[in-house]
């Protein structure tokens, strides 16, 4: 059994009991095989762009939460178990590629040889240090040594990052739960911008995607929104792929579009062969020197058949609107807000690539979860406030939900140990 590539399901409350139960067979053999990793919370209203710039100084505070203590390590867990550290990406990646569970080989021989993972089932693509994609772009803000208790007093502190020997351009942040052998990811929304000074030419161009929608109508458009940061003259190009299959056969859906000022906004309408099925969507954001970086929004798209009766777009639904884990519409974060050094307000494939760069591609976990509620018919979510509403859907919303689980349930290493 290979080890386990985990991603944060967005499942309603009421559900997590029978997964515990259908996952206990494949889960590791540590007493904390089916215990709920504690991710890392960003803040809310997490700036969409943050730049820091280093000609203003290098180091930066970066604020987090926690949703609650976990402290209670069992005796057959390693004894530094239940820990957060944070790693920077000079990539992004989809829900459907997420990142590899282990940091290092270290950590594997650790859990090793406590007996709760099997060295011998790692391989290279496992382990963020060997992975033939992330072993040379990951950068530890901070250190495995470093690795904080998941406190309320710990997580109160924020932690520092100094940006000094980084090279210019785009980053991801990214949050890790250790607690072997399922260790998490929780990914810090928007993207960071590390520059030395306001030319742009000299710096790779940073872009995210603030959508979270999680499902769409076949006949409606969902409009991709974000921000960016790049050299005039700048276009963008959507791509969209089925997910389920080992890897991404990404199709151009726009190219070449202008980019004007620091906000995108890209409309996706579904061509027939996705319709019914998980699609994962792209942005790549490319500069007069070619070179580009890629934005995902947070959540693959289930695309279901009928209409909503409007355009769906991402500006106007929450950062927890999944239909599935029967989440609450609400505010949304701005799509273009941008910040400067050492004023993060809360919180990156960066793959940035230009002519002596390799290209990038498309391909980590997203959390939350809700409680059941029942609404009458006037409190029923509209599509014009959120991507909550049936609207024109023939059917019913129990049908729309057996369709949307069943998709998701297609989904490579969502919720189950791969077994390969």
């Amino acid at each position: 059994m290979r080890p386990v590539r985990p991603c944060t399901p967005r499942l309603p409350s009421l559900l997590s009991p029978a997964v515990a139960v259908l996952l206990a067979p494949a889960l590791a053999w540590a007493g904390n095989g089916i215990h709920e990793r504690t991710p890392v919370k960003w803040p809310d209203g997490t700036a969409c762009m943050t730049v820091i710039d280093r000609s203003q100084g290098p180091i930066v505070h970066f604020d987090y939460e926690i949703p609650k203590e976990d402290t209670m390590v069992t005796a057959d867990e390693v004894a530094d178990s239940r820990r957060h550290q944070f790693v920077a990406f000079c990539r992004n990646h989809t829900p459907q590629e997420p990142l590899p569970v282990w940091l290092s080989w270290k950590d594997v021989e650790i859990a090793d040889a406590a007996g709760i993972s099997d060295k011998e089932d790692a391989t290279d693509q496992d382990v963020l240090e060997t992975h033939s994609i992330y072993k040379d772009c990951f950068f530890r803000v901070t250190g495995d040594d470093e690795r904080r208790p998941i406190t309320f007093a710990e997580a109160a502190k924020g932690f520092d990052w100094d940006t000094t020997e980084l090279a210019p351009g785009p980053y991801i942040l990214q949050g890790y739960t250790w607690e072997p052998a399922f260790n998490i990811w929780s990914k810090r929304p928007g993207v960071i911008h590390v520059v030395d000074g306001p030319d742009l030419a000299a710096v790779a161009p940073a872009a995210a995607l603030t959508n979270t929608e999680d499902f769409l109508f076949g006949e409606d458009t969902l409009v991709l929104q974000g921000c960016v940061r790049a050299m005039p003259g700048s276009t963008m190009s959507g791509y969209w792929a089925v997910t389920g299959a080992d890897t991404l056969d990404w199709k151009p859906f726009a190219e070449g579009v202008p980019i004007d000022g620091d906000t995108l906004e890209l409309p996706f309408k579904p061509p027939p062969e996705a319709l019914v099925e998980t699609v994962a969507l792209r942005v790549d954001v490319t500069d007069p020197m070619q070179r580009t970086f890629s934005a995902y929004p947070q959540a693959l798209v289930v695309v279901l058949p009928g209409s909503g009766e409007t355009t769906t777009t991402g500006g106007d639904c929450s950062d927890t609107n999944a239909f599935i884990g029967n989440e609450s519409c609400g505010e949304a974060s701005s799509g273009g807000e941008v910040t400067g050094v050492g004023t993060t307000t809360g919180a990156a494939p960066t793959g940035t690539t230009g002519p002596d760069a390799t290209s990038t591609g498309g391909e980590a976990a997203s959390d939350g979860t809700g409680e059941s509620a029942s609404t009458t018919a006037e409190e029923q979510p509209t599509r014009d406030t959120c991507g909550c509403h049936s609207g024109g859907l023939a059917g019913s919303w129990a049908w729309t939900g057996l369709v949307l689980l069943g998709l998701r349930r297609r989904r490579r290493g969502v919720f189950a140990p791969s077994r390969a």
